[in-house]
């Protein structure tokens, strides 16, 4: 018996152990990077929902309700804040690792591998740490593998009860879900027939069917349709849902700007998680293996990411939905060598080779994360805003704190591409988006514009302004930002212009 709490004393120490990792890992100097447009973005949902009282879905949008009423409750609770913004997706990715301490399959080599892969994997930490909606997504991916997993092995109501919530959390996330249905489906075409026989049996189903996984199917369903009607303030919501999925296909493979080639994803992996790229190679051999869980799993990840290879339209925040099934596939081959006594070798072989590509997983951890500043070179880093543009937001924030008279001030958000602006610049009542090159609002505290629109704005200008010139986001021209020069002078420490009546033109 004192053996027996000694072993479980210091399982739950090593659980305290991981849930710290974890938690460091994913919350550490989680404002360090500049915030991404998609997560101002969002952020400007939920003040949007502030003022409707709900979220009206639209299927032009491609992302269902959940998360926004989740960030918002995490607004209520902690208030609006880059960091805020940020700590939704950080605590689902925190779950996503603790997961795995729990009995839902039986293989604690198995589990335990792929707690370890996760806790390192560098896009579960870098989008675990980016306010979008992919950490929660694959969090209920993972919920519906692990289903169909326990299902193989238990045909039990807590099998059915974590496919039911998988399912339901994908579908009110993003329209992306039946990509990952139609992936189990390759995947479980692969059991063969003798898995099928024993696995999709009605019978098998009637006796895991409980009265409790009836109530649970209930409540997920009146929750479904209460969530995407804008709890009955939009009960087109629920048909829009269905409407979503031609423009989401449209987008897919027309022309906006995210199309890459074919084999984008695998050049990412080599680059950013070399991990994952063993695990495709493993998903291959997994493809012939007589354990039919390994060629479902192996099936179901070769076949996604042949999916999203051939879809043109690639964002590379999808990258976290391909990797966490081939760190179940390389869990699944560690679990399978590690009690076999005559592949000694392999065994050895198989742990020196995922040892050896675990440095390169901490390097890019480093770049991508806790660099600072974090290299914007790394793939993961794409399109996100610049360090130039954080420095600016703190350096009007600042001055607006010293001078509160001044928030009322004309403020002309007038580029073409505005975002993060509309959000960082909430509080303030006197800020406009026409765009410069049209219309200059007269007397402005700060203009924000399109280089193509200097001359034009600097004709108009009354008296002198301190001009900068830098790139607001990744990969895109340098635009203008005008500050007052009465107001701001001797607040800039890079270079800049002084224009305006007699200064430089």
């Amino acid at each position: 018996m004192k053996s027996s709490q000694v072993t479980k004393f210091q399982q739950y120490v090593l659980w305290l152990v991981i849930l710290l990792l974890a938690l460091t890992s994913r919350f550490f100097e989680l404002t360090n990077k500049p915030i991404h447009f998609d997560e101002s973005i969002n952020g400007w949902f939920v003040m949007q929902m502030d003022k409707l009282g709900f979220y009206k879905y639209d299927p032009n949008n491609y992302h269902g309700p959940l998360y926004f009423y989740m960030l918002q409750a995490y607004e209520f609770m902690w208030g609006r804040s880059v960091a805020t913004l940020r700590a939704l997706p950080a605590t689902f990715s925190v779950v996503i690792v603790m997961l795995f301490t729990f009995n839902f399959v039986r293989s604690r080599v198995f589990k335990n591998a792929v707690l370890l892969f996760l806790l390192v994997s560098p896009a579960m930490i870098f989008f675990g740490r980016s306010g979008i909606h992919e950490t929660p997504f694959v969090f209920f991916q993972i919920l519906f593998g692990l289903g169909i997993l326990r299902w193989g092995e238990e045909q039990d109501g807590k099998a059915l009860s974590l496919l039911l919530i998988g399912l339901f959390g994908m579908m009110t996330l993003k329209e992306t879900f039946t990509i990952t249905c139609a992936s189990f489906v390759v995947g479980i075409a692969f059991l063969g027939p003798q898995e099928w026989k024993r696995q999709l049996s009605w019978s098998q189903l009637k006796q895991a069917w409980s009265i409790g996984t009836t109530a649970l199917l209930a409540f997920l369903l009146i929750l479904f349709f209460l969530l995407f009607t804008g709890f009955m303030r939009n009960p087109s919501g629920v048909v829009d849902f269905f409407r979503a999925f031609l423009p989401w296909m449209k987008t897919g493979v027309g022309e906006t700007g995210h199309n890459k080639e074919f084999l984008y994803w695998v050049k990412v992996l080599f680059e950013a998680e070399p991990l994952a790229i063993l695990g495709i190679l493993m998903a291959f051999v997994g493809l012939f293996m007589k354990e039919a869980p390994l060629r479902m799993m192996s099936a179901y990840a070769l076949f996604q990411l042949l999916i999203y290879s051939l879809i043109p339209y690639k964002t590379v925040w999808c990258v976290l939905t391909l990797v966490w099934g081939f760190y179940f596939v390389l869990a699944m081959f560690l679990q399978k060598l590690w009690h076999d006594e005559d592949r000694k070798k392999a065994k050895i072989g198989f742990i020196v080779a995922i040892l050896l590509f675990v440095p390169l997983q901490l390097r890019s951890d480093y770049l991508s994360v806790y660099r600072e500043p974090i290299s914007l070179d790394h793939p993961y880093v794409y399109v996100n805003s610049t360090y130039q543009l954080k420095e600016l937001q703190g350096l009007i924030t600042g001055v607006l704190e010293k001078h509160p008279e001044l928030r009322s001030e004309v403020i002309q958000v007038g580029m073409k591409e505005q975002w993060p602006w509309p959000w960082v610049l909430r509080y303030l009542p006197g800020v406009h988006y026409d765009i410069c090159g049209r219309h200059l609002r007269p007397n402005g505290l700060i203009y924000f514009c399109d280089m193509e629109d200097r001359i034009e704005v600097e004709g108009q200008l009354s008296e002198q302004y301190i001009r900068l010139s830098m790139p607001m986001r990744q990969a895109r021209p340098n635009s203008l930002v005008y500050l007052r020069k009465n107001v701001f002078d001797g607040t800039w420490q890079g270079d800049y212009e002084i224009v305006g009546p007699d200064g430089d033109f």
